[in-house]
């Protein structure tokens, strides 16, 4: 079980999973490992009303803001904008492989 599965069945809002394993937050969908350097920082309930509040597209872009620069767990990994196998924007941790799609299909 993946700890916003925990969150969701804790009621703390609008929390599932999305296919591709990744997690959707009212709408806005985070890597495994992104969520979790969110949660460093944030309550998921505070996480919840952003997007609630603002929409996932503003909510990405107030974290990305939000966590520019920091080293939130002392490696220097942040957060980049990524894209998901079926094209949609995912907040991923800066360190995590970015998938590209070629003629040949999909390459890491």
């Amino acid at each position: 079980m993946k700890i916003w599965e925990v969150h969701a069945n804790l009621g703390l809002g609008p929390i599932r999973t999305t296919p591709d394993g990744d997690a959707d937050v009212a709408g806005l969908l985070l890597s495994e490992r992104a969520y979790l350097l969110v949660m460093r920082q944030m309550r998921p309930q505070e996480l919840v009303d952003l997007v609630e509040r603002v929409g996932a597209e503003a909510a990405m872009e107030a974290l990305l803001e939000r966590f520019a620069g920091q080293e939130l767990d002392g490696t220097g990994r942040g957060l980049a904008v990524g894209r998901t196998r079926l094209g949609e924007l995912v907040l991923r941790r800066n360190d995590e492989a970015v998938v590209r799609a070629s003629a040949g299909g999909w390459a890491p």
